[in-house]
C-alpha cells in the first residue's frame, strides 16, 4: 500500500468509501472540489490501485484544516491513518502555516485518541455540529501548533 495524490478517476471510489464509513458522507462533487481547489487530497492506494483510504486537508489563510480522512474497516489499526495525517504534516510544515485543526465527532474515540496520541490538543466543543438521522451530535475541535521558522 502506498500514499498518492488524489486522482478526479478516484473520487468513485473516494466518496464510495466515505458514504460506506460516515454516517453524513461528502458528495462525489465535494471532493472534485476540493481537487480543483489544490486543497491536500491524499489517497491510501492498495496493491491493486484501489483507495483503502484517503486525506482532504485545505490551508486557509495559515492554517490547515482537516477536512475529512477515512481508512477502510480492513486497515484499521494499522497505522495508516498516522501515516496520512503524518503526510498533511510533512506539507504543512513546507508552508507558512501555523497550525492544523479539525473537527471530529465526540463519539469517534479511536480518531480522538489517534489525535490526541500525534500532539493535538483540544480547543473547544461544538454542540449539535454534525446532523444525523436521528438527532445530532458534538464536534470536538484540536488543533496541533506547527512550529514557526526561524
Amino acid at each position: 500500500m502506498n500514499i498518492r495524490p488524489m486522482r478526479a478517476t478516484d473520487i468513485p471510489q473516494v466518496a464510495a468509501l466515505e458514504a460506506a464509513i460516515t454516517p453524513t458522507p461528502w458528495s462525489p462533487g465535494l471532493f472534485a472540489e476540493e481537487l480543483t481547489l489544490g486543497s491536500h487530497c491524499r489517497i491510501l492506494a492498495g496493491k491493486s490501485g484501489e483507495v483503502l483510504g484517503y486525506c482532504v486537508a485545505r490551508l486557509l489563510v495559515d492554517e490547515w484544516h482537516l477536512l475529512t480522512l477515512g481508512i477502510a474497516p480492513a486497515c484499521r489499526r494499522q497505522g495508516w491513518a498516522r501515516r496520512l495525517v503524518q503526510d498533511l504534516l510533512q506539507q504543512a510544515t513546507r508552508t507558512e502555516s501555523v497550525a492544523i485543526l479539525l473537527e471530529v465527532r465526540a463519539s469517534n474515540v479511536p480518531a480522538r485518541t489517534l489525535y490526541q496520541d500525534m500532539g493535538f490538543t483540544f480547543l473547544y466543543t461544538r454542540k449539535g455540529y454534525y446532523r444525523l438521522a436521528s438527532g445530532t451530535e458534538d464536534a470536538i475541535l484540536f488543533a496541533l501548533p506547527l512550529a514557526k521558522r526561524p
